[in-house]
C-alpha cells in the first residue's frame, strides 16, 4: 500500500520532543526521515529516564522510542567542515528539513535558512523553537514546561483558584506544537506541489500555546480582562462539571446544551422534584442559582460509585465520561479498538506497548515500520546509498570523528 508521504525525503537536525515529535508524523506517514545526531552523545533524550526522577524506568527508553518511531539514524560532527559538507550533500537531496536551534548556533555551523536554502530552493525549511526567530527572545531558549506551558496562560489557567499551580505533564506542549508544525508543513509541501517554490516555515512553543489557548485569549483580546480560573464549586453551569462517587472515582459532565439534557440529569440522579424546581428549570435560572445546585448534586453522587452512575447516565444519554488515570486510559478497550494503542516486537527483545498517531486513513493510514534507531545505527547506510560515499571515504571519517 502506497504510503501518503512516501518519497519525501526529510532531515530531522534536532533533539529533545518539539521538533523529534514533528518528524515523527511525518515518518509514520511515510517519509523517509534521516536522524541526524551529534557524535559525541546523540539526542538528549537518549538519556532521559537517566535524569528524569519523576518518570517511571523501563528496559526500553520509551520516551526516545515515542519521538523517533520510524526514522533512519545518523551521526555527524556539524562543528567540522566535513560534518557540514554531509549535511549539504543531504540537503541537495531532501524536501524538508527540520532544526530546533538557536540563531547563533545557526550561524555557526551554516544551518541558517539563507545557507540551506540557497543549497536547496525547493526546500521545506522548518525552524522549531522556544519564542520565534523574530521578537526579543529569539536567542531564549525553551523546553515545553516554559515556552508552552509558563509563557502562553496554559499554567495559570488550569487548578482550583487559590491553589499551586499544578506540574505540567511531560511532552504535552512539545506534542501538540510538534502537531502544528507537521500541519505546516504539509501546507508548505502542498503549495509546492503547485508552484515549485520552498520556503521557511518557523513554529514556536508559545505560539502553540496562545493556539492551543485560543477561547481563553479571544476573550482577553475582545475584553481587555483576565480570564479568571473557575473553581468547580461555583461552575457557571452545574451539569458542565466534575463530581466525585461513593467509590472516589470522579466523573465529569458536559452537558453544554442545559435544557436539553436537564430532565435526563434528573431522572438519572432521582431528582425528578428538581426538574421544575423554579430555582432550576431553566439554563438561566441553574446559572443564577449554580451555588445552590451544585451541593445537591455533589451529595447525590457522593451517594453511589461510578459504575452505578455509569449505567444510570447513559440510559438517559448525557453526555458524560468517567476522569480516567493514564494507567486507566492504558488500559482502556476503546482506544485499542481504534489503533491508538499497539504493542510491536522491540529489539531488545521485548515487547512495547506503544502510541499512534490520533488520525485514521482508509487508503494511506500511518503505520509503524521501526523502531527508534540505535545511536548511529543508519549513517554508513545512508552515506553509501544516498551520498554514494565509499568505505574508504567512510572510514577517513570515522578516524577523523566526523561520524562515530
Amino acid at each position: 500500500m502506497k504510503m501518503a508521504l512516501e518519497g519525501i525525503r526529510v532531515l530531522d537536525v534536532s533533539e529533545a520532543g518539539l521538533a523529534p515529535v514533528c518528524c515523527r508524523i511525518l515518518a509514520d506517514m511515510g517519509a523517509e526521515v534521516i536522524k541526524v545526531e551529534r557524535t559525541e552523545s546523540g539526542d538528549q533524550t537518549r538519556g532521559i529516564l537517566k535524569i528524569s526522577g519523576n518518570v517511571p524506568v523501563y528496559d526500553i527508553n520509551y520516551v526516545f522510542e515515542f519521538y523517533n518511531f520510524n526514522k533512519k539514524g545518523i551521526t555527524l560532527d556539524l562543528k567540522q567542515k566535513e560534518g557540514r559538507q554531509i549535511l549539504h550533500k543531504l540537503v541537495e537531496k531532501s524536501d524538508v528539513f527540520v532544526c530546533n536551534f538557536r540563531p547563533h548556533a545557526l550561524k555557526s555551523l551554516e544551518l541558517e535558512y539563507q545557507t540551506i536554502s540557497k543549497i536547496n530552493p525547493r526546500i521545506i525549511y522548518t525552524h522549531l523553537s522556544g519564542y520565534g526567530l523574530h521578537g526579543p527572545e529569539k536567542d531564549v531558549g525553551a523546553y515545553d514546561f516554559v515556552g508552552y506551558w509558563a509563557r502562553s496562560g496554559v499554567m495559570a489557567s488550569l487548578g482550583e483558584p487559590g491553589t499551586p499551580l499544578p506540574f505540567q505533564v511531560p511532552g504535552f506542549g512539545d506534542n501538540t506544537t510538534g502537531m502544528y508544525a507537521a500541519c505546516a508543513i504539509m501546507m508548505a509541501l502542498f503549495h509546492r506541489e503547485r508552484t515549485g517554490e520552498g520556503q521557511e516555515v518557523c513554529v514556536s512553543l508559545i505560539g502553540g500555546g496562545i493556539w492551543s489557548m485560543g477561547i481563553v485569549l479571544s476573550s482577553v483580546l475582545a475584553t481587555g480582562l483576565e480570564y479568571p480560573r473557575v473553581s468547580r464549586t461555583c461552575q457557571s453551569n452545574p451539569i458542565f462539571n466534575s463530581y466525585e462517587c461513593a467509590d472516589g472515582k470522579w466523573l465529569q459532565m458536559a452537558c453544554i446544551q442545559g435544557d436539553r439534557y436537564w430532565s435526563g440529569v434528573c431522572k438519572a440522579l432521582e431528582l425528578g422534584k428538581l426538574e421544575n424546581d423554579p430555582r432550576f428549570e431553566t439554563h438561566e435560572k441553574r446559572m443564577k442559582n449554580n451555588l445552590a445546585l451544585i451541593p445537591i448534586l455533589d451529595k447525590v453522587f457522593k451517594s453511589k460509585p461510578i459504575d452505578e452512575w455509569a449505567k444510570r447516565l447513559a440510559k438517559e444519554n448525557v453526555i458524560w465520561t468517567v476522569v480516567k488515570t493514564p494507567a486507566e486510559v492504558a488500559a482502556d478497550p476503546t482506544p485499542w479498538a481504534d489503533g491508538y494503542f499497539r504493542e510491536i516486537d522491540h529489539p531488545s527483545g521485548k515487547k512495547l506497548k506503544m502510541i499512534t498517531p490520533p488520525w485514521q486513513f482508509s487508503r494511506t493510514p500511518p503505520t509503524i515500520r521501526s523502531t527508534a534507531p540505535e545511536f548511529g545505527q543508519h549513517t554508513e547506510e545512508v552515506l553509501t546509498g544516498v551520498l554514494g560515499y565509499s568505505w574508504d571515504e567512510i572510514t577517513a571519517l570515522k578516524d577523523k570523528g566526523v561520524i562515530a
